[in-house]
């Protein structure tokens, strides 16, 4: 890894030159730097920075061992979910690693949720409640742009003007209550000082505080048992230092025995009245003290696998306290300080660098605990469980590199969180709403990932992209435009895992939907109204939908359970269409029509019992005995037209394979077609703009990759920066992709 200063250095003159294209160009900053501090050195470059660092921030760069073209696949994508982006750099992105075989329309690029504390013009690194003598809270924020801002956090109307004086990046803000009401605000930064301001009035109190000979990465109070606070900071220089606030005074020796840089200082109240001092390191370590003697309490606390980044306090109802580390190892741990035992299994989920922990109060008197990440979620947990609360917040805007409790007068506390978006936010912990977010405002994007995508072709010639999610709400776009189609189309009661455009025999289009709740629903894709009830009858999730037309002009709509049967219906009444189909030995995940050059339709279905089966859809009847080759479940199904009018069945699978079957016999065709690294969530048929047609696969290695469907010959890939989970031809040679809760439109070309 390239240390942070030198990534600074580089930046800054990169940005003087008008060169910072060619910087990301340079072999090894898109693969070998920390994200975080690549994103915030671009937003402080100046120039073209800040457009650099949202494509970048976008695509999910640097990646370890990802090709240059693969970063120009993953660039391109993220770019074209910038309207406005700067021309330089959409110009640089279009030429990224050379010539493609797909060209990105459009995307649905993070968007912010609510209402920002907005000022920073850098990275928010470190946020704080300052409570004050009236009862009142401040919310204090600190940055890579060298200033600690102050904010009313009832209102969002920033206190005064910024406070400056430090002479390079903030990185630590704490507030230090004194003996005689007062609170002070401690920040620290790059310039190895620790600075003391009066918040209500924003000046400096005293000199700053020096003696660390590296940057000073964290602040914390702590209190005494005698009424007293110390001031503790922690240091690159490895050292952990006490000071009395009042007097600006070092209180002892250094405390030492942290191997590498101290990331993280927090006090820990113990129920007998003491307190102890917890410090964080990128030794992996978490290391207890006693601030009155600042001797080492027991051994250090091992069990991160990386840098540790975090810590904090944790109160329970019965008067004890845990202490929480976060990590660089994507985990958040617990432990009891009195023993220095860990206390029960990692809490995981989050999928990036856990960068920020902080103890949320509520006001029955329980305590959650909060975790920020590179992931760009929050994460809140039950401290006493281990288990989440809630859905992760997103605001999808960049690294949470910072998270606050923040009380308010009323009795409600908030949750803060600070980020490479440069902005601070607050947020409800009791219902994970933004505050400030209007109820009214249309959403832009899906806050959940994308499981399922299909064309919906209107019977005025246009089509509509629908696509599903696990925010459970299936979304109409317009594929040219990207603009949403209407509001989303609420209903289910979980997650949605399939869509299907169902046409009708006059004309006309529904939308078929199935979820986690069970219920196959039906809706009118140019009202978005609802049609007729919820279709009901299997047992447990639905998994899968399709439309089946039949020889006689009619269609119906065919759904396929966790309870291992294919079901189908009439979707002009809603009423069931036979018995259901049965023979699967496990869940169904995907069902799929397949036309015959002899006029006929047969149904194919997938199923964790690794096997795909072909059914006759007018009689129920399995046809032959199942397709069976791939080592694990089978994923996902489609029919694959070729240029003689023959058609394939194509089938994806967890062994990361693809396989192609002659339908009218059951025979494999050709090899299984290899090149994917992880699981193969889905296929499909793409056109050209020639009229030929791909197969394109993709899968939770982020990528989509196509291949030649009469030869098996891989024909190319692109790059994601997100597990692939749905895929959607659509006319004129474009295709949708759904990959994490983002939905793209491509243009594809020989």
């Amino acid at each position: 890894m390239l240390p942070v200063d030198e990534v600074r250095r580089l930046a800054e003159l990169a940005a003087a030159a008008d060169r910072l294209g060619d910087l990301l160009a340079a072999a090894g900053v898109l693969s070998e730097v920390d994200p975080a501090v690549l994103v915030m050195a671009l937003r402080a470059a100046g120039g073209q920075g800040r457009a650099w660092a949202a494509v970048v921030s976008a695509a999910g760069l640097p990646a370890a061992g990802l090709s240059v073209a693969g970063q120009g696949e993953r660039l391109r994508v993220a770019a074209s979910g910038f309207a406005g982006l700067d021309a330089g750099v959409r110009a640089r992105v279009a030429g990224w690693g050379g010539r493609s075989m797909v060209d990105p329309v459009w995307s649905t690029a993070p968007a912010a949720l609510g209402v920002a504390l907005t000022g920073h013009t850098g990275a928010v690194v470190a946020v704080a409640a300052v409570p004050l003598p009236d009862g009142h809270t401040l919310l204090a924020s600190g940055s890579i742009d060298r200033t600690v801002r102050l904010w009313d956090p009832a209102t969002g109307v920033p206190v005064g003007a910024p406070l400056t004086g430090h002479t390079d990046w903030v990185l630590a803000v704490a507030a230090v209550p004194l003996p005689d009401g007062r609170t002070l605000l401690a920040s620290a930064g790059d310039d190895c000082t620790v600075r003391l301001w009066d918040p209500a009035t924003g000046e400096l109190v005293g000199a700053p505080l020096t003696g660390h000979t590296g940057s000073v990465r964290a602040v914390a109070a702590v209190p005494l048992p005698d009424g007293h606070t110390l001031l503790a900071s922690g240091s690159d220089d490895c050292t952990v230092r006490l000071w009395d606030p009042a007097t600006g005074e070092l209180v002892g020796a250094p405390l030492t025995g942290h191997t590498d840089p101290v990331l993280a200082v927090a006090a820990v109240p113990l129920p007998d009245g003491r307190t102890l001092l917890a410090s964080a390191s990128d030794d992996c370590t978490v290391r207890l003290w006693n601030p009155t003697t600042g001797e080492l309490v027991d051994a250090p606390l091992t069990g991160h696998t990386e840098p540790v980044l975090a810590v904090t306090a944790v109160p329970l109802p019965d008067g004890r306290a845990l202490l929480a580390s976060a990590s660089n190892d994507c985990t958040v741990r617990l432990w009891d300080p009195t023993t220095g035992e860990l206390v029960g299994a990692p809490l995981t989920g989050h999928t990036g660098p856990v960068r920020a922990v902080a103890a949320l109060p509520l006001p029955d008197g329980h305590t959650l605990l909060a975790s920020g990440s590179d992931d760009e979620t929050v994460r809140l947990w039950d401290p006493t469980t281990g288990a989440p609360v809630g859905s992760p917040l997103s605001a999808r805007t960049g690294s949470n590199l910072a998270v606050a409790a923040v009380p308010l007068p009323d009795g409600r506390t908030l949750l803060a969180s600070g980020g490479g978006d440069e902005a601070v936010r607050l947020w409800d912990p009791a219902t994970g709403v933004p505050v400030g977010t209007p109820l009214s405002a249309p959403l832009t994007g899906h806050t959940g990932p994308v499981q399922a995508m299909a064309a919906v072709p209107l019977p005025d010639g246009h089509t509509l992209l629908a696509s599903g999610s696990y925010d459970e709400t299936v979304r109409l776009w317009d594929p040219t435009t990207g603009a949403p189609a209407g509001t989303p189309l609420t209903g289910h009661t979980d997650p949605v895992l399939a869509v299907a455009a169902v046409p009708l025999p006059d004309g006309h289009t529904l939308l078929a939907s199935g979820g986690i709740d069970g219920t196959v629903r039906l809706w009118d894709p140019i009202t978005g109204e609802p049609v007729g009830t919820p279709l009901t009858g299997h047992a447990g999730w639905v998994q899968a939908v399709a439309a089946v037309p039949l020889p006689d002009g009619h269609t119906l709509l065919a759904s396929g359970g966790i309870d291992g049967t294919v079901r189908l219906w009439d979707p002009a009444t809603g009423a069931p269409a036979g018995t259901p189909l049965t023979g699967h030995t496990n869940l169904i995940q995907a069902v799929a029509a397949v036309p015959l050059p002899d006029g006929r339709t047969l149904l194919a279905s997938a199923s964790n019992d690794k096997t795909v089966r072909l059914w006759d859809p007018t009689t129920g009847d399995l046809l032959g005995t199942p397709l069976t080759g791939h080592t694990n479940t089978v994923q996902a199904v489609a029919a694959v037209p070729l240029p003689d009018g023959r058609t394939l069945l194509a089938s994806g699978s967890n062994d990361k394979t693809v396989r192609l079957w002659d339908p009218t016999t059951g025979e494999p065709v050709g090899t299984p077609l290899t090149g994917h690294t992880d699981i193969v969530q889905t296929v499909a048929a793409v056109s050209l703009p020639d009229g030929s047609t791909l197969l394109a696969s993709g899968g939770d290695d982020g990528t989509v990759r196509f291949w030649d469907p009469t030869t098996g010959a891989p024909v190319g890939h692109t790059e994601l920066p997100g597990a692939v989970r749905a895929l959607a031809p659509l006319p004129d040679g474009h295709f949708a992709v759904g990959y994490g809760d983002q939905v793209a439109v491509m243009r594809l070309f020989r």
